[in-house]
């Protein structure tokens, strides 16, 4: 009868053992799996980055839209719409989206660098640094278009470089509120 106990008391242990690895090994994997690459991404300080001057947080009421050209195009779900930018608006009128076409606006990041005649992207790279995630940009059949994204979680302020991937020209600039999805 106790050697039966012992048994009994030893195949629950093993069963419990093997239960417990197995679900380590469920949550990691799963941490694995859903794991968010954009997070291991150092922060970079986003602060100053402005497109045209146009900040994330500002309101639209502050913003002279008539220096640009109205389009019926709309980008991403935004509010106003341009051929040279457009923007994403809360409830408030402040501005939470940026998608600007990087040829017809100006781009001014970092410290006080400007990069209205920059056609490459690693010179934005050169200045604000290598702290950023690559991935292709609205994967299609072509794939020619790839984006490096920075964040600023301090800020909430997230920045996207569309450039190339055969000549590394920029082609847009994304800045948002809310993390980059592609």
């Amino acid at each position: 009868m106790k050697k039966r106990k012992m048994n009994f008391l030893l195949k629950a242990l093993i069963y419990l053992a093997v239960l417990a690895v197995l679900f380590v090994i469920a949550i990691w994997g799963t941490k694995y799996y859903f794991y968010d690459s954009d997070f291991s991404v150092k922060k970079t300080d986003l602060s100053n980055v402005s497109v045209d001057g146009i900040k994330i947080g500002m309101n639209i009421s502050d913003i002279d839209v008539s220096k640009y050209t109205q389009t019926d195009n709309v980008v991403d779900d935004c509010d106003y719409n341009f051929e040279e930018l457009s923007f994403k608006t809360d409830s408030k009128g402040n501005i939470t989206y940026i998608f600007a076409n990087y040829r017809k606006v100006d781009l001014l990041y970092g410290q006080e660098d400007t990069v209205t005649k920059a056609m490459k992207v690693n010179e934005i790279w050169n200045v604000l640094g290598e702290n950023y995630k690559t991935d292709m940009y609205k994967p299609d059949e072509n794939n020619y278009r790839k984006i490096s994204k920075y964040s600023d979680t301090d800020n909430d302020v997230y920045l996207g470089i569309v450039y190339s991937r055969y000549n590394n020209e920029l082609l847009n600039i994304i800045v948002s509120k809310n993390r980059l999805k592609d």
